[in-house]
């Protein structure tokens, strides 16, 4: 480094020796002026960039800052799972006794009990009045087959026989019972058959409504009857007739088999 200085001072020494000779020859003929300043040059093109230079050490850590806003409220989050059970508690203190709350539904109704003992008899009633039966109305009949019916049309069956005919109610040409005293009566039939597999159905019937029936099939002799208890009211008409064609396979002679009866029980108030 040294011996590139030294050359450089050897030639700007030889530059200035050769100035000094030229200035000498011309001082003789002429003094020139000074020349006027030249335009300074334009910028340079920046040159590149540099290399990155090399890491620098860390600095020292600098002041706490302030605490930021408060954020948003997040959504609320899914349920969890319940929980395992926690251990029982301890018995709590007696609280004060509540209010009396409402009465309850009625309970079911309970076993009959035993029976009681006997009371003490009672004393004598008074005398009744002495009954009478001059102005109940009468009111009865019985009438019956003592000859074989045979398979009678489905329509009120003609009883033959009058057994009993009392205020001649019962209409032996139209077999029906006609009402004359409006009451409460009792009705009652009996029908026989046999052969084999012969059925009958006989049913009473009142005013054309079907009331009951009674049902007998097989083979021999066999009889079906039933009972009823109506209420009726004047011209009513109360007959017995079969149920079908296929129904009315009945049988009966002088010993009967067939009837049909009916009373007047108690007449309307």
């Amino acid at each position: 480094m040294y011996l590139a200085i030294a050359i450089q001072l050897s030639i700007v020494c030889i530059i200035q020796s050769t100035t000094q000779t030229d200035t000498q020859d011309c001082s003789g003929c002429c003094s020139p002026a000074a020349g006027i300043p030249g335009i300074p040059g334009s910028h340079g093109t920046p040159g590149a960039p540099g290399p990155i230079g090399m890491k620098g050490d860390v600095g020292v850590k600098g002041d706490k800052g302030n605490q930021g806003i408060d954020g948003l409220q997040g959504k609320i989050g899914p349920i969890g799972l319940p929980g395992a059970t926690g251990e029982k508690g301890e018995t709590g203190e007696m609280g004060n006794q509540g209010s009396d709350g409402r009465d309850g539904l009625p309970g079911k109704i309970g076993p009959i009990g035993l029976p009681g003992a006997t009371g003490e008899k009672g004393g004598k009633g008074e005398k009744g009045e002495q009954a009478t039966t001059i102005s109940q109305p009468k009111s009865a009949f019985s009438v019956a087959y003592n000859v074989n019916p045979g398979r009678p049309p489905v329509s009120p069956m003609k009883y033959p026989l009058i057994i009993t005919n009392f205020g001649n109610h019962y209409n032996k040409e139209t077999g029906k019972f006609v009402c004359q005293h409006p009451g409460i009566y009792v009705f009652q039939f009996t029908s026989g058959s046999t052969g084999v597999s012969n059925n009958i159905l006989t049913s009473i019937m009142k005013n054309g409504q079907r009331i009951l029936s009674a049902h007998e099939s097989g083979s021999g002799y066999k009889s079906a009857s039933n009972m009823v208890v109506l209420d009726l009211v004047a011209n009513d008409e109360v007959w017995t007739e079969p149920l079908s064609t296929n129904h009315n396979n009945y049988f009966s002679n002088s010993i009967i088999y067939c009837s049909f009866s009916g009373f007047l029980l108690y007449a309307s108030a």
